[in-house]
């Protein structure tokens, strides 16, 4: 598996690397990570991230689906697990595994916070978690259906203080 640096260009990322890192740690640690769980992690990293930062971790945006926050392109990828746990990895169009860097000290420190705190929570618990009255999920109104940054933004700590 390459990694990516996390520096200069490359900082707007895919939302696929980080995808990749949580299908890593779920694989390695034999925890279950279905698509719809898949999409909440990244959702609660990206919040994390951005709220840490003040930088998006990636350029796609959220959009509100009857579950919780989705990156369509991500959906996509990985929709024909189902309900099932994600057993391989996202491949780039040479056919390479990518992933970001976990030695990047920012990026390492919140995706192991998210790992840490919401992991072992099923997919049902997580889309709960993103419902919540106030989430920037909640705040999408039609006929909108993206996510707002700056709610995003305060997801970032709201989300983590439950």
């Amino acid at each position: 598996m390459a990694y990516t640096s996390g520096e200069g260009e490359d900082f707007i990322l895919s939302p696929f690397l980080y995808a990749n890192n949580f299908i890593r740690r779920a694989l390695n640690t034999k925890t279950s990570l279905s698509p719809m769980k898949l999409q909440k992690l990244l959702y609660l990293l990206f919040a994390r991230y951005l709220r840490k930062y003040e930088t998006p971790l990636f350029a796609n945006n959220f959009e509100k689906w009857r579950y919780g926050p989705v990156v369509s392109a991500v959906y996509e990828a990985f929709k024909a697990y189902g309900s099932e746990s994600i057993t391989d990895f996202y491949y780039d169009r040479q056919g390479d595994v990518l992933a970001a860097d976990e030695s990047q000290p920012e990026f390492a420190e919140c995706f192991n916070e998210v790992w840490n705190r919401f992991g072992q929570c099923t997919a049902v618990e997580l889309s709960a978690l993103t419902h919540r009255p106030g989430s920037a999920w909640s705040q999408v109104q039609p006929p909108n259906y993206f996510l707002d940054m700056n709610a995003i933004r305060n997801d970032g700590d709201n989300l983590f203080d439950t």
